[in-house]
């Protein structure tokens, strides 16, 4: 794939419209080790930092070249909010608005949002559950801080700062695992904690689909009700049904998703989906004064047309997003092309072959209740000679592997790519290799039936391990 003056000035769009996370350095590569465009890399990451390929990268240089002025870009920023709803769930689309935003961690920032618009007087409590599997600023911003340096804007802000008054805030964190990696259930506690703040809106960020997968039990919304409770369900994997959501939105939880995660378009690119009576709640009593500390967070055309006037928000777009949602939306639709139940066939198929690699080599180890997980994503803690590397040293194997060019891959390919590690209790913490929507309709595609690409990955996985241990270990 040559890159020519056209293509450059598309990539240097591609590292912008985000915070620091998207930003590259000189060698042309993201904080993850990655270009932001690489035709010869595997991707089994399907996470936050997704490469574009060249397939890909063809469409997004169609759609490029498709906005000449500020106005094209305003239009397709439009279009946009009508595609995600018939797109996600078209019978249902009438049931809920939605807000767009550059990252999944800036969504945190829309339910304190929503609390402000609604009861602005009111103190919030602001609950947050399997807080060491999502995003490292999700503390920050659940406290209604600046959790990185820039924001989409390419403005400097100060990270940790506060946007909202910390006398009108407080928080509550609950772990997703226990020190020897089960999954954790915080119903019993969050019940209690919720029983003792009748005074605040209450929001409660439950996660169905973490970076390993987990699920929190969305019964949990039945069981809690009260005009001061308000639901947001953290979907942004996006590796769920319309039922699901759909279910959601009827039981009035807000719904964030991504699009770079599971539909693997380049990151950032998310939205929040609100239901019907709460969005109307918002633009009866939005005005421009009560959200006006989040102008240096959001932009106006991240909102409805019909919030924009109303909310006093700068008019800046992002065309960034734009185009990280228009690649969303047309993988979403080339996906849903594919039949369920070979979709099914395919993500099963693959599970079984890679927990079998996994499971014949000794220096790797798969986290507990993988089956309560979701079946696009596999975790594993690594160790050698009987001892577990911690969360500095698998940091330093994963970037190691993902810098290293491999000429043993085939099929054009020289590098991989798999999931960041997680840290889930001190500084206990496991891989990821997960699987997204190209990755499965490639498998369709070549009818795969042996995945010997993913036994590749995994033996050099093993082999860089064994091979650079003590730089591993020094680093960390």
């Amino acid at each position: 794939m040559r890159i020519n003056s056209e293509d450059e000035d598309l990539i240097q769009l591609l590292s912008q419209g985000a915070d620091e996370r998207i930003f590259t350095n000189e060698k042309g590569l993201t904080k993850y080790g990655v270009q932001l465009v690489n035709d010869q890399i595997i991707n089994r990451g399907s996470c936050t930092c997704t490469v574009v390929t060249g397939e890909n990268f063809e469409l997004m240089k169609e759609m490029y070249r498709s906005c000449k002025s500020a106005s094209d870009w305003i239009t397709q920023n439009d279009l946009i909010f009508d595609q995600i709803k018939s797109l996600i769930n078209k019978d249902d689309q009438d049931k809920f608005e939605l807000c767009l935003a550059p990252s999944g961690t800036d969504l945190v920032y829309i339910p304190l949002i929503i609390s402000k618009l609604i009861n602005p007087k009111r103190k919030i409590l602001n609950i947050t559950t399997c807080i060491e599997e999502l995003g490292s600023g999700t503390q920050l911003a659940a406290k209604g801080n600046y959790y990185a340096h820039h924001n989409q804007f390419g403005e400097k802000v100060t990270k940790g700062e506060s946007i909202l008054d910390q006398n009108d805030i407080e928080t509550y964190f609950y772990r997703a695992r226990s020190e020897t990696g089960d999954i954790l259930n915080n119903q019993d506690e969050i019940i209690e904690l919720v029983k003792k703040h009748p005074d605040h809106t209450i929001i409660i960020n439950l996660v169905y689909g973490s970076k390993s997968g987990i699920e929190d039990n969305l019964e949990l919304i039945d069981k809690i009700q009260g005009d001061n409770i308000f639901w947001n369900t953290d979907l942004c994997q996006f590796r769920h049904s319309k039922a699901v959501i759909g279910n959601l939105i009827q039981k009035k939880s807000t719904v964030m998703i991504t699009g770079s995660k599971f539909y693997q378009s380049p990151p950032f690119c998310a939205a929040v989906l609100i239901p019907k009576d709460i969005f109307n709640r918002i633009s009866e009593n939005a005005k421009p004064e009560i959200i006006e500390e989040f102008s240096s967070v959001f932009s106006s055309y991240d909102f409805p047309p019909i919030l924009r006037k109303k909310i006093g928000l700068k008019e800046k777009i992002n065309p960034a997003r734009i185009l990280r949602w228009q690649y969303t939306l047309a993988e979403i639709s080339k996906f849903n092309a594919i039949p369920r139940e070979v979709v099914q066939e395919k993500i099963d198929a693959w599970r079984n072959a890679v927990f079998s690699f996994l499971q014949d080599r000794e220096e790797f180890e798969l986290m507990p209740y993988q089956e309560n997980t979701n079946k696009t994503i596999i975790s594993f803690r690594v160790k050698y000679k009987g001892v577990y590397l911690d969360e500095q040293a698998l940091k330093k194997l994963h970037y190691l592997t993902a810098t290293k060019i491999y000429d043993n891959l085939g099929k054009g390919r020289s590098m991989i790519f798999i999931g960041q590690p997680v840290t889930y209790f001190n500084d206990k913490s496991f891989l990821r290799v997960a699987i997204g929507s190209m990755n499965i309709r490639n498998f369709v595609k070549n009818d795969e039936v042996d995945f010997e690409l993913d036994k590749k990955i995994i033996d050099i996985l093993s082999t860089n391990l064994t091979t650079h241990y003590e730089d591993i270990q020094t680093s960390s």
